[in-house]
């Protein structure tokens, strides 16, 4: 029978060896940052996500007041090096606890508003970018810079 100091003591051990194995046993990754414009302007609260072509764990960021963004994954900061999908979509607004509906309110229903009061969410980013993307770029060992230069011209 194992004592509660040598059980401790395995546990940590094993749990040190898993978090020194991580980067070293998983994909390798690379830090990612860059700026996103719609039509030359800086797109603010969009999400960006970089989907690896040979598989592996995606990664994302959401763009800053700038367009500036930043990405990571599970893994830790980074993508994984290699090819990647790009998708950049709107970021919904988030419902204010003002505009939240009480269990009370004779509107209220199981997904929370009522659908005909709650506004409809509409994409502003072209579906080339998002449901049916055509980015595609490289992320390279080392520090990668990639901005994405998004138009709404078809």
């Amino acid at each position: 029978m194992m004592s509660r100091l040598g059980w401790t003591t395995a546990c940590a051990f094993v749990l040190l060896l898993l978090v020194a194995g991580c980067g070293s046993k998983g994909p390798r990754l690379a830090p990612v940052k860059g700026k996103v414009t719609l039509d030359g302007q800086p797109l603010a609260n969009a999400i960006v996500t970089f989907t690896p072509v040979a598989g592996g764990p995606a990664s994302t960021g959401v763009t800053n007041s700038n367009g500036e963004y930043e990405l990571a994954c599970q893994l830790g900061r980074g993508a994984v090096v290699g090819q990647h999908k790009i998708s950049v979509r709107s970021q919904p607004p988030t419902q204010t606890a003002a505009g939240a509906v009480s269990s009370d309110d004779p509107s209220y229903q199981y997904g929370g508003e009522d659908s005909s009061r709650a506004p409809v969410f509409q994409e502003k980013i072209p579906a080339k970018y998002n449901t049916n993307t055509t980015l595609v770029r490289e992320v390279k060992p080392g520090s990668n810079e990639i901005n994405l230069d998004l138009t709404t011209a078809p």
